[in-house]
């Protein structure tokens, strides 16, 4: 019975987890193209890049998409390619501001995105079930994984991160077969999927540490953990392995980014241009090397919202749990060594804490680790109905609040963008007469409210940035989501307070559970970018 049921419950997983991502999938797909048109403003990155890129005529260079990595730009080039030969027609110019232009070419990509996310599931299960040997641990992980929140939102769109964290998972699957399976071949095999992984997304290039950290942790009959077993394991790495490893990271890194081998200086001054001036170089300095104020921002800020509401706290229970228990360490310690040597220097060296998006390579092998701590639990526990009882009902706790989220999220994705109804009713309230528009410069205006206002630009409309002291027929006010009750007076207030303006009305879409709205105003920007709230005043 419970062999017939498995198919079922798997199955039923990977169609929970197609619905969570195919619905709201066709969201500002005709926002159009451009920096101020794109309501997703990396997939305005994400098509700048591909659109440099032509199949069809061998032409591979894209020096717009070097500021991250190139493979999954020559994947979207591959839908580009079938859709000119179907028009029967050379590209669109790329600074079209045809609102259609590029819909069927980011509807494909999205679904790719989709595609890959469904496969990383998959390859999330398979790695517990080495691992394990067990079916329920493993689709258990792959379930936290089917509905972890920030991978649902990303899924829906054209970038970059989805494949890559497709890519991490199959490393962790195949190092875990490694463990019973030293083959040549597949640390050659890993060596090639890690250099995709670098030129999908550059950081993403530190795991090819993780079959090197499974083979120095992979435990050997009769011998504990130590330095003589740990000099073993280095000797043997040193012999052989880690060379196929380095070869296939050169070759797949080859094949996924070729302009860094053959266009090094154009890549570099990009790099140097569009990707360092986001770094804090600061930061590493000998005096700030043990200052962890920014890795805990990522650990009490970032992962708990990408995995909102509840279910962090399942993955972080696993890493508590599994840390004391030694018998696992071989598993365990490959995939935390990992994740810090990711972290670190990510949250060190970024920016800030904005975007939850920085944190998403964490959440395979936190997913791995979620499915080994309970195949562990449920052998302690195989003979205490009580308390396998009493761990499900713990987990569906965590679960269910997050499966809910999803859905409401989903559905709010489905309903009219406040772009889109904002930019009709100033089409309507404008007319034929002649208007100025004016945008405040708070925040990411170019995607919170430029997306509205520009469609309209004529000979007779004009749209402008401005403050709020100079005079325009409209002042639009963006914000990235929600915003308190105290900060929404307060704008109103000093706008007002100019003597131009009246308040006269706010856009913004919100996720509804059981008829309460939800307020997503300390949400990371990444994962409320369909959500904006936009305020409208009128000149007096």
């Amino acid at each position: 019975m419970q062999k017939a049921l498995r198919p079922v419950l798997f199955s039923g997983m990977l169609l929970l987890a197609t619905y969570l991502r195919v619905v709201g999938l066709t969201w500002g797909l005709n926002s159009g193209y451009g920096h101020d048109r794109n309501f997703q403003p990396d997939e305005f990155l994400s098509l700048r890049g591909v659109l440099e890129v032509d199949l069809l005529t061998g032409h591979i260079k894209a020096p717009a998409a070097y500021w991250e990595g190139t493979l999954n730009y020559y994947l979207w080039a591959v839908p580009q390619a079938v859709l000119k030969i179907v028009a029967n027609k050379g590209g669109v110019p790329a600074d079209s501001t045809n609102p259609n232009a590029y819909s069927d070419l980011l509807l494909i990509c999205r679904w790719m995105s989709v595609l890959f996310d469904l496969c990383t599931i998959i390859v999330v299960f398979l790695a517990i079930r080495e691992a394990t040997r067990k079916f329920y641990p493993s689709l258990l992980g792959a379930l936290c994984y089917a509905i972890l929140p920030m991978q649902v939102i990303y899924a829906h769109f054209m970038r970059t991160h989805i494949l890559s964290n497709l890519l991490c998972a199959l490393v962790i699957w195949l190092s875990l077969k490694v463990v019973g399976s030293r083959k040549w071949w597949l640390f050659l095999i890993l060596g090639i999927i890690s250099g995709l992984a670098a030129a999908t997304r550059f950081p993403m290039g530190v795991i090819v540490t993780i079959p090197c950290l499974f083979v120095i942790f992979a435990p050997r009959e009769g011998s504990t953990f130590g330095v003589r077993r740990l000099w073993h394991a280095l000797r043997y790495l040193l012999s052989g392995p880690v060379r196929l490893i380095a070869l296939g990271f050169v070759c797949g890194l080859f094949v996924g980014h070729p302009m860094l081998f053959l266009d090094t200086r154009t890549v570099i001054a990009t790099l140097s241009s569009d990707t360092l001036i986001w770094a804090r170089r600061n930061e590493f300095a000998l005096t700030r090397l043990l200052d962890l104020s920014e890795p805990w921002k990522y650990l009490s800020y970032l992962i708990p919202y990408g995995m909102y509401p509840l279910l962090w706290i399942v993955p972080y229970s696993a890493i508590i749990y599994l840390a004391f228990r030694r018998s696992l360490h071989a598993f365990t310690f490959p995939i935390l060594i990992f994740s810090l040597l990711y972290l670190y220097p990510m949250a060190k060296a970024y920016v800030g804490a904005y975007w939850a998006r920085a944190v998403m390579p964490l959440f395979p092998g936190f997913c791995v680790l979620i499915g080994l701590a309970c195949s562990d639990l449920l052998l302690l526990l195989r003979k205490q109905r009580i308390g396998t009882v009493a761990l499900t009902v713990a987990l569906l706790l965590f679960i269910a609040p997050t499966v809910v989220f999803d859905l409401a999220y989903d559905r709010a994705m489905q309903q009219k963008d406040a772009r889109s109804a904002l930019s009709e009713d100033l089409q309507r309230l404008i007319g034929e007469s002649s208007t100025t528009i004016g945008i405040s410069r708070f925040g990411p205006y170019f995607y919170t409210v430029m997306p509205a206002a520009v469609p309209l630009k004529s000979e007779k409309v004009k749209v402008q940035e401005q403050d709020p002291s100079q005079k325009a027929d409209f002042f639009l006010v963006g914000f990235t989501g929600a915003i308190e009750p105290r900060l929404f007076s307060a704008i109103i207030t000093i706008v007002e307070r100019q003597g131009v303006f009246r308040y006269e009305k706010s856009y913004n879409v919100r996720p509804t559970i059981f008829g309460r709205k939800l307020q997503l105003a300390r949400f990371p920007q990444d994962m409320t970018y369909p959500l904006p709230t936009i305020l409208l005043f009128r000149g007096k």
